[in-house]
């Protein structure tokens, strides 16, 4: 309402300065009429002519109250002062009470005004600042509402992404203990979106009973050290089949630094498992052809050896001298039955891990590779320091060894060396597990750089006729099995070169689980005796 008449009062000062002149003289006419007209005010005939004055420079502008002030003064002087001769207060010159009235209605006039037009600036700015304020708050709900829109366009397209590449996204807040899981999560348990809480805890009911204790302690880590998460393991669906997730996420942390969430995202690899066990097969049964002549020429040899001892048994005229024959018949046997049951234990497949020592594994590569060894005249030399036994599955540390050892046979040149090294040590990356490290070292012609980065990856290969790439990358898989890691060293020199493989094996918890006898073992009993 105020600011409608200070619009009202400063809209009449846009007409001619002659008009708003004249209305204040009828204004300062009125107030001098109403004087004399009431008895009363012709004592103080100057009374009503001050706000008169006030209210025309407010209404009129300073021509207005300023004409009206002058017409109040002579009207005053005219009609009231020299008709009574005299005022009834404030005596002294007429002339100086109307010129003091003049200065002061006018500059009361002039305060006035000047005063309205200040409030109505200040007004006008609040309404200005007001307008501003809803303009901004305006645009930030257009803005609100286009970013609401692209999130939710970028949520669909996410969702559609993750669906399509059979992906799952899940975010751990640690601070409400809640996890929120996107509807593929649900699937690749075998179950309808929603159907789980948000505990944690609903979820690990999934995971494998193998790989449930290993997830826990993954978890606790995470909430540690801040760390980031990489980890497979398996889930049962509701229909007992088993299948493979490999979840990746990274922790986020508040302004204490510590964990306040874990974002991350899952996919099913299944079907990669699958296949990498179909390439461990194959290469395990690649390696056994390659071992078939080594063992072939092994048995061959003490076979040709018994023939002969039998043939001289057969024509002996002596009863000692036959005995002697086939004492050394036996420990031609005996060479096989070992050979065999070497050969045997090789490729016997371990039900759960037992704690074995890496010695003994060696050594029973060893004897496969023998005749390899001799035709090329490679020396090999196996330094043992401080070993303990690891819980493992001997059959995959058999062929880690058995690939580790043909590489450095087929890189090494006639007559070189390969130093195996069996110690004591602890995991690198931690510095917490204890178990075994194996080195194999050769000084065969080294690998470049390029080479070496790539000699983990599948197919990957310089041997272009007889390679199939797949022999380092079984070592890579089959070590991070037993939750392991090998590490790779090449050089390439005039006079020295030469390559080592580090493998460390942690020392691991033996499976309560016995393992059942099989066809492999009665036929290796019955060949060494038992």
């Amino acid at each position: 309402m105020n600011r409608l008449k200070l619009s009202s009062a400063f809209a009449m000062e846009r007409w001619p300065w002659a008009v708003r002149g004249l209305l204040g003289c009828v204004a300062a006419g009125l107030a001098v009429a109403l004087t004399y007209t009431v008895h009363p005010l012709r004592s103080f005939p100057l009374l009503l002519g001050l706000p008169t004055v006030i209210l025309t420079c407010w209404f009129l502008g300073m021509w207005g109250g300023a004409l009206c002030a002058i017409t109040d003064a002579l009207f005053v002087h005219f009609f009231l002062t020299r008709a009574q001769m005299r005022f009834s207060i404030l005596q002294g010159p007429e002339a100086l009470r109307l010129a003091l009235f003049l200065f002061l209605s006018i500059f009361l006039g002039w305060a006035v005004r000047r005063l309205a037009a200040q409030r109505a600036q200040i007004a006008t700015q609040q309404l200005n600042r007001e307008l501003m304020l809803a303009n901004t708050e305006r645009q930030l709900a257009e803005e609100r509402t286009a970013v609401a829109a692209a999130l939710r366009d970028r949520d669909e397209l996410l969702q559609i992404a993750l669906r399509a590449n059979g992906m799952g996204l899940w975010v751990w807040d640690l601070e409400k203990n809640t996890v929120h899981r996107s509807d593929e999560m649900f699937r690749m348990l075998g179950l309808e979106p929603g159907a789980l809480s948000q505990s944690p805890d609903e979820w690990l009911k999934h995971v494998h009973p193998e790989d449930r204790e290993g997830l826990v302690e993954e978890f606790h880590r995470l909430r540690t050290h801040a760390a980031d998460h990489h980890r497979q393991y398996r889930v049962v669906w509701p229909d007992g089949s088993v299948r493979w997730l490999e979840s990746q996420g990274k922790c986020q942390q508040d302004a204490n630094g510590r964990v306040a969430r874990i974002v991350g995202v899952m996919g099913d690899i299944t079907h990669r498992k699958q296949a990498e066990e179909a390439m461990l097969r194959a290469e395990k049964l690649a390696v056994a052809g390659k071992l078939a002549a080594s063992v072939a020429h092994e048995i061959n040899n003490p076979l040709a050896a018994v023939a002969n001892l039998l043939y001289l048994i057969s024509i002996s005229d002596t009863v000692e001298g036959a005995r002697a024959q086939a004492r050394a018949a036996l420990e031609e046997v005996m060479r096989v039955s070992m050979i065999t049951q070497q050969t045997l234990k090789f490729h016997r497949q371990a039900g759960a891990p037992r704690m074995t020592l890496l010695s003994e594994l060696v050594e029973s590569v060893l004897a496969l590779f023998r005749a390899r060894l001799q035709t090329a005249q490679i020396s090999v030399e196996v330094r043992v320091q401080d070993e303990i036994a690891i819980a493992c599955l001997p059959g995959e540390v058999q062929q880690i060894f058995a690939n580790l050892l043909s590489n450095s046979i087929e890189a090494t040149p006639r007559a070189g060396r390969i130093v195996i090294r069996l110690r004591a040590s602890r995991d690198w990356r931690t510095g917490a597990a204890p178990g075994m490290r194996a080195t194999f070292c050769d000084s065969g012609s080294g690998m470049d750089r390029a080479t070496v980065r790539r000699v983990f990856e599948p197919f990957f290969t310089t041997k272009l006729e007889t390679g199939t790439g797949l022999g380092l990358w079984v070592v890579a898989q089959l070590v991070e099995r037993h939750d392991g890691h090998v590490r790779v060293w090449s050089w390439q020199r005039a006079r020295s070169s030469g390559t080592a493989f580090s493998v460390f094996l942690p020392v691991g918890r033996e499976s309560p689980a016995q393992e059942t006898s099989t066809p492999e073992d009665i036929a290796a009993s019955s060949v060494a005796g038992g």
